[in-house]
């Protein structure tokens, strides 16, 4: 499984159910020219916008020349507008789920997606594991979301089936071209909402987690106020106030919830702060990749003196086996190389990069192959190991000529 996963806002707010329509009336302030000052008193073009129709060209063309006049004095003007809230036109509908259906739709998301959606070779039996639930409540779960077109899938063999994550390739859109962006999720997160039995609990606690990284595109946000009012608006008709309030009650350590007369207060706990955690993993990897291979290079300098190899090295020397007279080379990686190994553990786990990087070691370092695109070489052998079912740390070959370092 995957450490962190994207998952689209779209589908996980369908998923949720729409919130109510609603408007508010939004107000902003905005600098405009003070007509009624002492210097415009004797100008031709004040006169003309006090008395000509808004509409009129001849007040606009006054309007124009006022705003590039020298002389104009700025006042501050409060206004107010109308802002209709449709979720159903902005995202697009689908029925709302039930907690199961919602949580197996997020944890299919930490099973390596490509880049279409397509998720090879998923053992129902593991998921079923994750959720703690029989399989049987995996199968009709998966129909669920199959019925109502959140995924695509099939069986494979018994247990193993393989699944289309429908609309995965609309996270990465731009607006305009229909895309509402995705909400990084951790592992560590998805084990907390696992853990949440209650539904209303389930779908407050996502909204809001939604709600904060909304916010945090703006600027960094760890807390989100909630009227009951609005809280409801993403609920079910039957959600009363009491009802809301045994909700948010429930045991939970992603949130710190305080409730003060009509307001909800929700404080994100730091380590299930996605974006922040994901930083800190980030650059915790660089560190750890920049370590081993500090480590590996002068393990090559002792070994290629004594001919002693260590006994974990995730078969970096598995060549010594062919060949006993072997010089073994140094590992050469580029700042921005770094940041891809990072990135690929972030989405594999360390141990997988690790592992592909001994492959890579192998077949191309020590054959002196050129590698124009390490971070794509080492994405193609991970996924090819988690096709072939073939793990971190186990025995994995490939003939020199399978993966392209293009």
């Amino acid at each position: 499984m995957d450490l962190f996963a994207n998952i689209g806002k779209a589908v996980l707010i369908q998923s949720l159910g729409l919130q109510k329509n609603y408007t508010e009336t939004a107000s902003e302030s905005i600098n405009v020219i003070d007509h009624d000052n002492n210097t415009c008193h004797n100008c031709k073009y004040c006169d003309i916008i006090n008395s000509f129709d808004t509409d009129s060209d001849t007040y606009k063309a006054a309007q124009v020349i006022c705003e590039s006049c020298p002389h104009k004095v700025l006042t501050t003007k409060t206004v107010y507008k109308k802002i209709y809230h449709n979720e159903k036109n902005r995202y697009g509908y689908k029925p709302r789920l039930k907690s199961n259906s919602i949580k197996l739709l997020l944890l299919l998301h930490f099973y390596h997606p490509d880049k279409f959606g397509v998720i090879c070779n998923v053992n129902s039996l593991q998921l079923a594991k994750e959720l703690g639930c029989d399989i049987k409540t995996i199968f009709n779960n998966l129909e669920i979301l199959s019925r109502y077109n959140y995924i695509s899938y099939c069986k494979s063999s018994t247990y193993n089936i393989t699944v289309c994550l429908n609309d995965y390739e609309s996270y990465y859109l731009p607006a305009n071209k229909g895309g509402r962006g995705f909400f990084v999720m951790s592992l560590d997160l998805l084990k907390q909402i696992i853990q949440l039995e209650n539904l209303l609990t389930l779908r407050i606690h996502l909204r809001e987690l939604i709600e904060i990284d909304n916010l945090n595109i703006k600027a960094p946000f760890t807390a989100v106020s909630k009227t009951f009012k609005e809280i409801k608006l993403v609920l079910p008709d039957y959600c009363r106030p009491c009802i809301i309030k045994d909700a948010i009650s429930k045991k939970s350590d992603i949130f710190d919830i305080s409730v003060n007369d009509k307001v909800i207060r929700f404080e994100i706990n730091d380590n299930f702060n996605c974006r922040r955690r994901k930083d800190e993993c980030f650059n915790q990897y660089i560190s750890l990749f920049k370590e081993f291979i500090a480590d590996f290079n002068q393990t090559v300098i002792s070994v290629n003196s004594s001919n002693v190899f260590p006994d974990d090295s995730f078969d970096f020397f598995s060549a010594q086996n062919e060949k006993q007279d072997i010089h073994f080379q140094f590992i050469k990686i580029k700042d921005y190389e770094y940041d891809d190994l990072a990135q690929l553990a972030m989405q594999y786990s360390y141990n997988y990069v690790i592992t592909a990087l001994s492959t890579v070691y192998n077949n191309y370092i020590l054959h002196e192959r050129e590698i124009t695109n390490l971070g794509g070489l080492l994405r193609t052998i991970i996924i090819s190991m988690i096709n072939n079912s073939t793990g971190p740390g186990s025995s994995f070959s490939t003939g020199s000529d399978n993966f392209s370092a293009a």
